[in-house]
């Protein structure tokens, strides 16, 4: 399993890569990584935070552009527009289980998971740590995990009565070794949800309220980041009550406001917005800025928006502050790229969870269950923020139409975009005929087996027991 290719690329079995050990709580500092046994890693509190603050490195390679972008780029929102083959066969919808981007996020989520299970395993064990640390320790690699493991069932599983056939390789304990015995076949797609689900709230009961300070208490799971992914998850399995009920409990929390201006979200570290986000700088840094910006601003320019949603995007300049976060690349044509994310040097931190999402899922919750006038309550409040006149609705079915395209402006190039079709059953007839501005003529995803992604061939061809997603076999 990937995991276990993991150890083939450098992991000795029974050893972990830390990051800045002994030298460093702060999961800003990323020094050169190398490899320590494990009973060392674990051997006292100073490297057990060694090894906590590496989960949150792995993690950042999730969040830094990858589990958000490549969604996008199977959606309506956002285009390949360079020579990147790796993006455009996605924006295409002919990607193939040998694409290496989509290699390289398996294999991150899986690194994530396995630095969690770590903690997980080992932490309890450290001498010299409170069981209030520990405990709280464990609740960050539960909640952790819990995330990757939905990011996991997303894209390469499916949604149980929807959509797919298999879930993934469940991994609840550290790499190892590796022998016929590690090579595991694909769970269900409802063992996968199901582990997520548990993973979610065992973090939800563990983890703090609050932390020190703002920066720790946003950069580092809380009690409610956990609550705010456990509404994500039942949103997307209609479970709606209770994404109405965490939804609820976060927006009640009083810890995280709608940020005016809209742009204070991303140009401000760790604003009110945030339930939780990923911290970069210099050292350690996202990508989105280098995808989006253009050449002649230090970028690479090879990601745009898809030209009718940029035109969308235009018209609702002054009236929609979202819509001024778009500018033109003179290159290809002409295209408009987002400026969500501007710090030079592609230091922008990047939200992962945001109270307006949280409006949002207890909006859609609220009219599938028949309260149009409190789904319109949270709407509006989203788009009032925006600077927008309030919305109307003569019903749920109307509403919900009303919710979805709302996501759309509100978290363009976030990642939203492909799972809301796909949850709810759209792509196939909202991702047709789609133009691209590189490409000679318009694009569709054709069917359903395409809602999922492929399993990388490197999986394929490690583990005789894994078997592909039908669409790619």
């Amino acid at each position: 399993m990937k995991m276990k290719k993991y150890l083939y690329k450098g992991m000795a079995a029974g050893f972990i890569v830390l990051s800045g050990l002994g030298i460093s709580c702060n999961v800003l500092d990323q020094d050169p990584q190398f490899q320590i046994a494990t009973d060392e890693a674990f051997a006292n509190a100073v490297n057990a935070e060694a090894a906590l603050n590496g989960l949150y490195n792995e993690a950042q390679l999730v969040y830094n552009w990858r589990v958000q972008t490549l969604g996008e780029l199977a959606s309506d929102l956002v285009q390949s527009v360079d020579t990147w083959d790796n993006f455009n066969v996605i924006d295409e919808f002919r990607q193939t289980p040998d694409n290496t981007e989509i290699d390289d996020l398996y294999t991150q989520i899986y690194r994530t998971i396995d630095l969690a299970n770590n903690i997980i395993a080992f932490a309890p064990n450290v001498p010299d740590l409170t069981q209030e640390r520990v405990n709280d320790m464990l609740g960050q690699a539960y909640a952790f995990r819990g995330m990757m493991y939905f990011h996991l069932a997303t894209y390469f599983g499916g949604i149980p009565g929807k959509y797919g056939e298999a879930g993934v390789i469940i991994e609840t304990e550290p790499s190892i070794g590796v022998n016929e015995d590690a090579f595991k076949e694909r769970a269900s797609l409802q063992a996968t949800w199901d582990q997520a689900r548990a993973d979610l709230e065992q973090g939800e009961n563990l983890l703090a309220e609050s932390r020190a300070s703002n920066f720790l208490s946003r950069s580092r799971l809380t009690k409610s980041a956990a609550t705010a992914m456990l509404a994500r998850y039942h949103l997307y399995l209609d479970n709606w009550s209770e994404a109405e009920s965490k939804a609820s409990q976060v927006i009640n929390q009083g810890s995280f406001e709608l940020v005016q201006p809209f742009s204070d979200i991303f140009r401000t570290d760790f604003s009110s917005e945030s339930i939780f986000e990923m911290h970069y700088n210099v050292v350690d840094f996202s990508g989105f800025r280098q995808w989006y910006f253009p050449a002649a601003l230090n970028g690479r320019g090879g990601l745009s928006f898809h030209e009718p949603f940029a035109q969308e995007l235009l018209a609702r300049q002054g009236v929609d502050e979202r819509s001024d976060l778009i500018e033109l690349n003179p290159a290809f044509g002409g295209v408009y790229y987002s400026t969500k994310f501007d710090e030079l040097q592609n230091a922008s931190n990047v939200p992962v969870l945001r109270i307006a999402e949280m409006y949002l899922i207890r909006a859609e919750a609220r009219a599938r269950q028949g309260n149009v006038s409190g789904g319109l309550d949270d709407l509006n409040a989203v788009r009032n923020r925006a600077g927008l006149d309030n919305a109307s609705a003569s019903g749920g079915e109307e509403l919900v139409d009303l919710i979805l395209d709302e996501r759309r402006f509100e978290f363009a190039i976030e990642g939203h975009r492909f799972f809301d079709m796909t949850r709810t059953d759209r792509a196939v007839e909202v991702f047709t005929d789609l133009p691209r501005t590189t490409g000679s003529t318009t694009y569709s995803i054709g069917d359903r087996g395409r809602y999922v992604f492929p399993i990388p061939n490197s999986e394929i061809f490690t583990n005789p027991n894994m078997v592909q997603n039908p669409a790619y076999r």
